[in-house]
């Protein structure tokens, strides 16, 4: 009878040496959890930050490439209003004035569509950034 209790007791202190290991084994992991969260959140403050940036910039960028438009629009209409002015511009067909107002119209869009490609890049940094933030965290 001894003997079946000295078995018992060896076993249980085998599960409690066991236990013990799990649970430094698991405290290791949620220490490597700990400290992949935290640099997890450094790397998602530093994106926000250089978003924020970059959208600044673009900001920035869009009132500076406005302004250039608006003052290229400008000349552009008081050089046809002189020519108006002057009726000299009577003598031009109407095919040309189609055109003229074509190429105003082309004007707006090029503006816009620069404008949309420069969001795209943005996106795809972004995009970029998060897949290389989560393949460092995957690793």
């Amino acid at each position: 009878m001894e003997s079946l209790l000295d078995q018992m007791i060896t076993k249980i202190n085998q599960v409690n040496e066991s236990l013990d290991g799990t649970i430094a084994q698991i405290n290791q992991m949620n220490d490597s959890i700990n400290q992949m969260s935290g640099k997890f959140s450094q790397e998602i403050v530093s994106l926000t930050e250089n978003v924020r940036l970059i959208v600044e910039v673009l900001k920035q960028f869009r009132v500076q490439s406005s302004k250039s438009m608006q003052e290229l629009s400008e000349d552009l209409n008081q050089r046809i209003k002189k020519l108006w002015d002057n009726k000299a511009i009577e003598a031009i067909l109407e095919d040309e004035k189609k055109a003229i107002s074509t190429i105003k119209k082309a004007q707006k869009s090029v503006g816009n569509n620069l404008y949309y490609a420069q969001l795209l890049t943005i996106i795809q940094s972004i995009r970029e950034e998060t897949n290389r933030i989560l393949s460092a965290r995957n690793i």
